[in-house]
């Protein structure tokens, strides 16, 4: 569209404006049936590329547009199609919540059918008042196309629907094999939607190459009437030519100094053409970058600014999609903090709190992570593409995990040493991390009205859990299997427990981290082993064995709250009898 629109603008003045020269100045007779000669295929040129014009306004664009919608509406019926499978994987289903998704499931359906039949109806029109036999050709082939978006489309709906009434009859095994069978039609609708996209770029580009081959034409006889005309011609023919260079030429420099980021430039309308209309449009365009930089800034305050970027960068917009990733979630929280909150006044608490917030959250920035929300003094935060590398952000997160818990002695400094309050106590911070590594839903989601670019599944709940689980063992920083298997031998570990948490059928392996191996004194890594003995001990009933490790572990003047709890456990298992299948399962009654 661009590049045809400065072909018109570029030839009227040229092909309209010289032959009106050449009459009032006295163009000799035998330069004048050369000149109409110039005028009649110059015109024919400028009908041509009329009609093309016309066609992309009135016909293609109209089209790619509703192709657009139809693309658009399919994938968010997609995602709808997800969720409902992930709310029908909850241990307790949500049939209220389940009732609600699918009606919007269905209201995505019909929405993609109303595009359908109107993209129909859009060629169909187009076929009839395009005489261009090979415009009617494209058409047919987009139509036949669009025809097959509408019986796939019609496939993937039934088949996903035969799915929802599987799980609701608990049908797993049925409705997994469905699924895999819908994963193929949703990408051969995929598909076939990119193959009419493509096919109308295509018929856009050749267009505008049709424009530019027209434009030559008419510059090539513009050339022909510079050499042919008389001098004075030639004088009058540089004076239009200079009225229409100087204001291309101002247009010009005001875009390269946009190109180099000054954005305070507006270009000069003086006129009431096509120029002028180019110019108003420049000016247009510079006042939407100086929206979307203060936009950016804004937001860059209350949205991790990578997020931002990203999100202005999407030319489809920010719609409710999302990508699976296996990413690193962290939940980090000083205890003890929020208890000072009514011992002081709002003014007080929410600077303190900010300080506090801000302290937590810049380790997890300057580790490539993403904060994710604030919860009263809970930092939520996730690690993984496109901001971290693929393969390293378990080490980042487990990186600043560890910078948090040097910060503790900074955040207790935050705390008020007295009160107005009688008998005020200050309290003794605990911090609390659970990281957890796997698959995730991450994107832009939420509703209408309110988006976040979060993470969504089980890994999130995993460490929110593990967070918890360390303060029941009495450590800082708990980990998960999958995230403890990542990481480097610049990290050092141990194993906790395997437990089963609560809302969870699956047993969990915990670790806890210890810290960078080489900054390891020796009273703690002698502590690793002898836990490490005493946990395999434990699992083999061994209990005198156990509890001589484990004592190893713990002393009065250092004691060690995992070893403790494992002690207290031993002498509990000694006076009941276990099962012959007895694994070590610790079963949590708590978060």
């Amino acid at each position: 569209m661009v590049a045809l629109w400065k072909t018109r603008w570029r030839v009227t003045p040229m092909g309209v404006s010289l032959p009106i020269g050449v009459k009032i100045f006295g163009i000799a007779a035998s330069m004048l049936g050369l000149l109409l000669v110039v005028v009649a295929v110059s015109s024919n040129r400028l009908r041509q590329v009329s009609e093309e014009i016309e066609t992309l306004a009135e016909h293609i664009i109209p089209i790619t547009d509703g192709v657009a919608r139809i693309d658009v509406h399919a994938l968010e019926q997609e995602v709808l199609f997800e969720r409902i499978l992930k709310h029908y994987e909850a241990s307790t289903l949500n049939q209220a919540l389940i009732a609600a998704e699918i009606s919007a499931f269905e209201q995505r359906n019909a929405g993609v059918d109303a595009e359908i039949i109107e993209g129909e109806e859009l060629i169909a029109r187009a076929i009839a008042q395009i005489p261009d036999p090979e415009t009617h050709e494209k058409l047919e082939f987009l139509q036949t196309k669009l025809l097959n978006v509408e019986q796939e489309h019609q496939e993937f709906h039934d088949h996903a629907r035969e799915v929802f009434v599987l799980l609701a009859a608990k049908q797993l095994a049925a409705a997994r094999q469905l699924e895999q069978e819908l994963a193929t039609e949703e990408e051969a609708l995929d598909q076939s939607i990119e193959e009419i996209l493509l096919e109308l770029e295509s018929f856009t580009v050749a267009a505008a190459a049709a424009g530019q081959q027209h434009q030559n034409t008419v510059q090539q006889i513009s050339v022909a009437i510079a050499i042919l005309a008389t001098a004075f011609g030639g004088a009058c023919a540089w004076i239009v030519t200079l009225g229409l260079v100087r204001p291309v030429r101002q247009l010009n420099q005001q875009i390269q100094a946009v190109q180099q980021g000054d954005l305070e430039h507006q270009a000069t309308v003086s006129s009431h053409d096509e120029i002028a209309t180019l110019a108003s449009a420049f000016n247009q365009m510079v006042h939407e970058l100086k929206a979307k930089a203060q936009l950016e800034e804004t937001f860059g305050k209350y949205v991790d600014p990578r997020v931002v970027k990203q999100l202005l960068g999407k030319t489809e917009g920010t719609t409710t999609t999302g990508d699976r990733q296996v990413m690193t979630v962290l939940f980090a929280e000083v205890k003890g903090l929020s208890q000072i909150a009514e011992t002081l006044g709002p003014d007080r608490w929410v600077s303190i709190i900010n300080q506090y917030l801000t302290i937590m959250s810049q380790p997890i920035s300057d580790q490539s992570g993403v904060i994710d929300k604030f919860i009263d003094t809970l930092v939520m935060g996730f690690f993984g593409p496109p901001f971290a590398d693929v393969a390293n952000h378990p080490n980042l997160a487990c990186e600043a995990a560890l910078v948090q818990r040097s910060q503790l002695a900074q955040i207790q400094k935050l705390v008020p040493t007295q009160t107005t309050i009688p008998g005020f106590q200050q309290p003794k911070l605990h911090l609390q991390v659970g990281i957890a590594t796997g698959g995730l839903v991450v994107g832009n989601m939420g509703s209408t009205n309110a988006k976040s670019y979060t993470v969504m599944g089980d890994t999130v709940n995993i460490a929110s859990r593990l967070k918890g689980v360390g303060q029941q063992y009495g450590v800082a920083i708990a980990l998960s299997q999958d995230t403890q298997a990542e990481l480097s031998d610049r990290y050092a570990t141990r194993e906790l427990d395997i437990i089963q948490v609560v809302g969870k059928a699956e047993p969990v392996r915990v670790y806890e981290l210890l810290g960078h191996t080489d900054e390891l004194d020796a009273i703690a890594q002698e502590r690793q082993t002898y836990f490490a003995k005493g946990l395999a001990a434990y699992r083999s009933q061994q209990w005198d064995d156990a509890e001589n490790y484990f004592n190893h572990c713990s002393t009065a003047t250092a004691p060690d709250p995992p070893a403790l709890i494992y002690l207290d456990r031993i002498q509990q298992l000694r006076q009941q009898p276990l099962p012959a299948d007895w694994d070590g399962v610790w079963q949590l009654t708590q978060k």
